[in-house]
């Protein structure tokens, strides 16, 4: 038997062709999710498909029935991360990176990093 070379890319044909027949976008992130796709395999995948941008393909995976099980250990390991983020930012410690942020970029996921 034949392995295919980019297994990935032949879920996101089929999902296509789910696609075309009517299928929804939660169908299709469920037949992602049954052919062993990760949460950033279906967010690729959605921007892929339906040409999304990161933040709303990010959004539509989140909050969708098929990666609900998911959702609250996703966002308390965020909270986790920028706890993490906040403690190195107020450390005294040169040997860690100089990490700076305001609450407005915590919103947007993002941080400003520099080395010292």
């Amino acid at each position: 038997m034949k392995t295919p070379e980019n297994p990935k890319q032949e879920v996101i044909d089929d999902a296509r062709r789910l696609a075309s027949g009517g299928a929804s976008l939660e169908m299709i992130l469920m037949f992602f999710r049954e052919r062993g796709f990760d949460k950033i395999d279906s967010i690729n995948a959605v921007r892929a498909m339906f040409g999304k941008s990161m933040a709303e393909a990010k959004e539509t995976v989140d909050h969708s029935d098929a990666w609900s099980d998911r959702f609250r250990s996703d966002m308390e390991f965020r909270e986790t991360a920028w706890k993490a983020l906040r403690d190195i930012a107020a450390s005294q410690d040169p040997s860690l990176p100089k990490i700076t942020f305001n609450e407005r970029d915590h919103e947007k996921g993002s941080s400003n990093k520099s080395q010292n």
